[in-house]
């Protein structure tokens, strides 16, 4: 977050290979599971371990999963292909699928042509689909196998469906017919549609649970950009945000929303710094900030914490449909009175319209960056608004993807740059991946809201309503 009184000029562009990106700072720690082999009632048991050549696999855990994840993916789109190529059928890859260790790389390795041409650097802590020779590759060791660890196994099936979905580009002709930026959330979408099949035990190799896809949620915010930059520029993968909505949408809507005509013009929010101090600070403000319940000043002489500029555009909205709005107030403390659980330290109190948060807690959202404490605290706010405006419950599902949905909208009404914002206070290029990783990691603990029966998926698809719908779609 930034005030406008901080910005300078500053441009930064780079240029990356079309490669699966990485980010080497993980945001939240976490770990999933998938569904092993055991049949339940009405689940099909999972078949035997596939058998797909791979050019240099071993016989460890990790190849062993991408024979598997690989089969399926490639069977999902034999089914599926057809529905967006107008009925013709998939053509098999020309080229192979290469396993590689890229500490020690075998010689065969070199038959893919990418690397080949761009050396095994390629392909260190990464996976591309080489449109050379129309194959795939993949470092099996370094930081996949790690993300894989802590993330769960699905983490790499859904990395193995996002380069299938480069194939896929490939063989309806449009790997280059659009931005860098909308070619690669449109393999991140295909990878949703394809989580989306194994989640309806279509999928003979693989399973994942919910509780396993909302951690593979989490990991995949690690797929952003390193560093932010334009959305225009060559190479851009996207920031978390977009890319985990893209996966989301390949969820909800299939694999028809993924490569419909219009995916070209999807809205995209990333964008690279504009000022030295912003960039210095990597978009963060003090969290002692954050908390100030004064408002800005024009100088960025202090103030500018969240709480009067959340209270400002709740005004604002109230007043656009006839209501007024009490402006709401923040306040530490360990157990907030109005909560029920114990072990709460996060709560909106309507008796006397305070969110109250903990130490503690702020800490923890705060590790992840200033606007994932930011988000949690407009989550409040948007309990507030189903009290104050609408007297809607406050403690069960609704109420927390209603929340969502408020604050997503209010995210995108502060995720302008600096020179258009409505006040002082704007986000920076990194608070995207912040909202993002407060809604799938931060509101919905224990120590938070709770899940309230929610789930990561339903909460970032409520809170991506809001933010390209507006408050008229919550």
């Amino acid at each position: 977050m930034h005030h406008r009184s901080q910005v300078t000029s500053r441009r930064r562009t780079r240029l990356v290979v079309c490669a699966l990106t990485l980010a080497l700072t993980l945001v939240v720690t976490a770990c999933a599971d998938t569904i092993s082999g055991q049949a339940t009632s009405g689940i099909p048991p999972l078949a035997p371990d596939a058998k797909l050549s791979i050019q240099g696999s071993t016989s460890g855990d990790f190849d062993r999963l991408a024979k598997n994840a690989l089969t399926d993916i490639e069977s999902f789109w034999q089914l599926n292909y057809p529905s967006i190529s107008g009925g013709k059928s998939l053509s098999a890859l020309k080229g192979r699928i290469y396993s590689v260790d890229d500490t020690a790389p075998a010689a065969s390795a070199y038959d893919n042509s990418c690397i080949s041409e761009a050396g095994i650097k390629i392909v260190e802590d990464n996976a591309f689909y080489c449109s050379l020779d129309d194959s795939i590759a993949y470092d099996r060791v370094g930081l996949i196998p790690k993300l894989a660890k802590q993330y769960g196994p699905y983490f790499v099936a859904a990395m193995f469906a996002h380069e299938f979905g480069h194939a896929v580009q490939a063989r309806l002709g449009i790997m280059h017919e659009m931005s860098s930026i909308a070619k690669e959330t449109q393999a991140d979408c295909a990878a949703g549609a394809f989580t989306a099949w194994v989640m309806n035990f279509k999928s003979p190799h693989i399973r994942v649970t919910q509780a396993a896809l909302d951690q593979v949620l989490v990991g995949y915010i690690q797929l952003r950009d390193p560093e932010p930059h334009s959305d225009s520029d060559s190479g851009t993968h996207g920031n978390g945000f977009d890319r985990v909505g893209a996966f989301a949408t390949g969820i909800n809507d299939g694999v028809q929303a993924c490569f419909s005509d219009k995916w070209a013009d999807r809205a995209f929010t990333e964008r690279g710094y504009t000022s030295d101090t912003d960039y210095s600070q990597g978009g963060n403000q003090p969290m002692s900030q954050v908390l100030n319940p004064a408002p800005a000043t024009p100088s960025g002489g202090g103030g500018g914490g969240l709480e009067p500029d959340l209270n400002q555009f709740w005004r604002s909205a109230a007043k656009s449909i006839g209501k007024e709005w009490v402006d709401v107030k923040i306040a530490q403390a360990t157990h907030p009175p109005c909560a029920t659980r114990p072990q709460t330290q996060f709560a909106y109190c309507p008796s006397d319209n305070t969110v109250y948060y903990s130490t503690a807690l702020a800490q923890k959202a705060y590790q992840s960056g200033d606007f994932s404490l930011g988000t949690l605290l407009a989550y409040g706010w948007g309990l507030a608004v189903r009290s104050q405006l609408f007297d809607r419950s406050l403690d069960d599902s609704a109420a927390l993807l209603g929340a969502s949905c408020y604050t997503g909208a209010y995210a995108a009404s502060v995720n302008v740059p600096a020179s258009a914002a409505r006040s002082d206070f704007s986000l920076s290029p990194s608070d995207m991946d912040e909202a993002t990783t407060a809604v799938l990691a931060v509101v919905a603990t224990n120590q938070a809201l709770g899940e309230r029966g929610t789930t990561g998926l339903t909460r970032i698809t409520a809170f991506n309503k809001g933010y390209f719908g507006g408050l008229s779609a919550c």
